[in-house]
């Protein structure tokens, strides 16, 4: 990858909006196994951000939010979201956010994400991100503080929803700021924020004058839509004269500017461009909001003002009966009648002729053409599916349960079913018989867990010990079902 101008910005800013998207990545893995606290109903995103902004909003004027009041506080939009919800499931949805956003199942230490950076000359390396989002501070007294971490605040601050032109007016006098200084780098990456600012405002207006276009009854144009093209064509026009005034201190930059480096020169004139791209794009915008009013006035006319088509017949929805439904009754009664025999035309009876009757009995009978369907004999019997386990197969696993006459393991189990060469379904069946001995009475075996974890052939989990209980003397036949080999 060659090291450019433009891509060592795109690098240096691709880093930071990596990092953006990682602080999210603990709310998106609440949300996701937010079922096994039984809240699938339930917003966790929603309830996480709220904790995040009480905290920061705590933090104000104290040291951090209690942690009693941040429960209460969530509590209490929990059960504003959902008035169903019981106490207990309120209690388990409180105690997962808090102890998510404080990573308890990682004992308090930071969340990690690994995100792709890259260095001066454009080699990619993978790094590790770590970062915390709330800690819990001991203040005695059993009480504790909750207290947000600095990319919490950037989460509660990126998220808010700003209005693009105030972002722009915003950003050119930063521009401006940073140009007088003669920070030429920050200056070029402002200049890029103006430029995507300028492309998300172009994108903004024209969505909105082509949505009152696709249906023109469904806007009021003279109250709604004309304040917000006046209020858009006076931005536009200010932000021409601002970026025109920028361009030309820029230009009167690098015209007196004797100390400015090759570099240095080389970002100004990259900026320039930018700039000259942003202003090209405003005035089509400005053009493109001239002429908004004359498409919806031709949006309407082709919309509301369609000429009728030719047509023989009455529409008698919009003709007749609409027109009488509005009439008063008194009126309609005496021609009642008439717009009856309007309606159901009276029809002549037909005459019967006595010609057309003697040639449709002329007429030579249509051939008889036989079904050229299958029949019934032509159809062969299906054999049913044989079952999934078969007789031997289940004597296979009977025999294996029976032959466990001393304490073992389920590995033990595994290896000697997998030393006889038994089929993986038939391991299913046994290892599936034996969950079901756990807590049995009846059952001649029995089962505990053993400690270590277990990883054999695709089974993973806890390491089960077997033992043999001598006073159960029968074994409880086998069933069909069997357990998920992986």
């Amino acid at each position: 990858m060659k090291a450019t101008p433009n891509s060592q910005t795109w690098w240096s800013a691709a880093i930071d909006r990596q990092r953006s998207l990682a602080i999210t990545a603990p709310l998106q893995s609440l949300e996701a196994f937010k079922s096994h606290v039984g809240a699938q109903k339930h917003d966790i995103r929603t309830y996480c951000l709220y904790v995040i902004d009480q905290v920061v909003l705590g933090m104000r004027a104290h040291r951090g939010e209690r942690m009693d009041v941040v429960q209460k506080a969530l509590g209490e939009l929990i059960a504003h979201c959902d008035p169903q919800v019981s106490e207990e499931l309120k209690g388990r949805i409180i105690t997962y956010v808090i102890d998510g956003l404080l990573n308890a199942r990682g004992r308090g230490e930071p969340f990690s994400e690994t995100l792709t950076s890259f260095d001066e000359s454009g080699a990619a390396r993978r790094e590790r991100y770590p970062f915390t989002l709330l800690e819990a501070k001991d203040i005695g007294d059993d009480d504790f503080y909750l207290v947000a971490s600095p990319q919490a605040i950037r989460l509660y601050t990126d998220l808010l929803a700003r209005d693009v032109t105030d972002e722009q007016v915003a950003n050119e006098y930063l521009f401006r700021f940073l140009v007088e200084r003669g920070e030429w780098q920050k200056a070029a990456e402002e200049s890029a924020r103006m430029e995507l600012l300028s492309l998300e405002y172009e994108q903004t207006i024209r969505k909105a004058i082509e949505q009152t276009e696709v249906n023109v009854r469904a806007v009021n144009w003279k109250d709604a839509v004309r304040p917000v093209l006046q209020r858009a064509r006076l931005h536009v026009g200010d932000r021409v004269k601002a970026e025109n005034s920028v361009l030309a201190s820029l230009r009167e930059k690098l015209t007196q500017g004797e100390a400015l480096s090759d570099s240095d020169r080389g970002k100004l004139v990259k900026v320039e461009e930018t700039l000259n791209t942003v202003i090209c794009r405003h005035t089509r915008l400005a053009q493109t909001l001239l002429e908004a009013n004359q498409r919806f006035a031709e949006a309407q006319d082709a919309q509301c003002y369609r000429p009728r088509r030719l047509s023989s017949f009455a529409d008698l929805e919009n003709e007749l009966f609409r027109p009488l439904l509005l009439m008063p009754l008194g009126r309609l009664a005496a021609n009642a009648e008439e717009f009856a025999e309007f309606v159901f035309r009276p029809e002549p009876r037909p005459i019967p002729s006595l010609a057309e009757m003697v040639d449709r009995l002329l007429q030579p009978e249509k051939e008889h053409h036989a079904p050229t369907g299958d029949a019934d004999s032509d159809l062969e019997g299906v054999e049913p599916e044989p079952p999934f386990l078969s007789a031997d197969e289940l004597s296979q696993a009977e025999a294996m349960l029976t032959s466990i006459n001393q304490p073992c393991l389920l590995t033990d189990v595994l290896n000697e079913m997998a030393t006889q060469g038994l089929k993986p379904k038939v391991r299913d069946l046994v290892v599936t018989e034996l969950l079901k001995s756990i807590g049995t009475a009846e059952s001649h075996l029995r089962v505990r867990r053993a400690g270590p974890k277990l990883s054999f052939d695709g089974y993973l989990g806890d390491e089960l010990r077997i033992e043999v209980v001598p006073e159960v003397a029968t074994v409880r036949p086998l069933q069909t079902q069997t357990a998920t080999h992986e």
